[in-house]
């Protein structure tokens, strides 16, 4: 789960040698609470690259209302609607798709990372507004409908939600699911120089012309809380950074993250920032939520089993 914020910033690029017959094309779109970019190099000229971008942008509007838990009616939301009833609703390609990719990082994750938090997130929505604690017996009752195999997925493209109250927050993979859309979608029209980010959750294609790679700085703090910044130059991966920086309730001098720990229900109130290099942004995204939940101690155990991630856990600026 991520928010648009410096944790990464893929907007220095090296631009040595551009061919005249390249151009760089920038485009931004408001949407999922955040602001979509794309930049990309190609030789079609403005008018073909804005239609380009519009038709991209036009996805991320479809994704929007299929995946948003704030829309009441999303295409989520009214699978969620029928939680507990017993019945098959068919879905969605994508919703099928995220809903699948989301059930195989849960089950890699030991449920660190679990799209079933919906109705705890809803709770910790309400308390940062309030600026209070959420109800103890209120956040024990969302606990029971947490799990994520209450969410059962069958052929022909067919959902069940098993549990009545249980509510879905794609809010951990969402953002980097949306990023490998958009990079998919410039690849098939012959684009490889590519990047696009979505709140932070960034997929790279080729490098730029005559680069080494897209220039991408996260900053990491000290325990003293002086400012440091790794620099790193990658191509055809994703890379996200997931923290607690931007949105949390503080209470009592202990901030408590948006991020919600499925197991205990309660927002977590450490300062690291997790950044995860994988080799697509959805992978990234979901890892990034999970190892927020797990810590270091939790990517130790894991990371054997899983040599294709690049992880670094820093402290966040205060």
């Amino acid at each position: 789960m991520t928010l648009y914020n410096p944790a990464i910033l893929a907007l220095l690029l090296l631009l040595p040698g551009i061919s005249s017959a390249q151009q760089r094309y920038t485009f931004s779109h408001p949407q999922m609470g955040t602001v979509i970019r794309l930049v990309f190099y190609s030789e079609a000229d403005s008018t073909a690259a804005r239609v380009l971008a519009r038709r991209i942008f036009d996805k991320v509007d479809s994704l929007n209302a299929a995946f948003s838990d704030y829309l009441p009616e999303s295409e989520l939301n009214r699978l969620c609607d029928r939680a507990g009833d017993g019945e098959k609703v068919e879905i969605s390609k994508d919703l099928w798709d995220i809903l699948e990719l989301s059930a195989a990082y849960s089950q890699k994750t030991g449920g660190a990372f679990d799209v079933t938090v919906g109705a705890l997130t809803r709770l910790w929505r309400k308390a940062r507004t309030m600026k209070e604690l959420p109800d103890s017996a209120r956040l024990a009752a969302a606990r029971q409908t947490v799990g994520y195999k209450k969410v059962r997925l069958f052929g022909a493209r067919q959902a069940c939600i098993r549990t009545k109250g249980t509510r879905l927050d794609l809010g951990g993979i969402a953002q980097g699911y949306t990023a490998d859309c958009c990079l998919k979608t410039l690849r098939a029209a012959g684009i490889r120089q590519a990047l696009v980010d979505v709140g932070g959750d960034v997929a790279l294609g080729d490098a730029p012309p005559a680069a080494a790679g897209w220039l991408i700085e996260c900053p990491f703090a000290d325990k003293q809380g002086k400012l440091h910044t790794d620099t790193l130059r990658l191509s055809n991966c994703g890379i996200t950074t997931s923290g607690a920086t931007y949105r949390y309730l503080e209470i009592g001098g202990l901030r408590y993250s948006h991020i919600v720990d499925p197991r205990s229900g309660m927002g977590l109130t450490h300062r690291n920032w997790v950044t995860v290099k994988a080799p697509n942004a959805t992978e990234a995204d979901a890892w990034a939520t999970a190892l927020s939940v797990l810590g270091e101690r939790g990517w130790k155990k894991l990371r054997r089993k899983h040599p294709q991630l690049e992880v670094r856990i820093r402290l966040a600026p205060l």
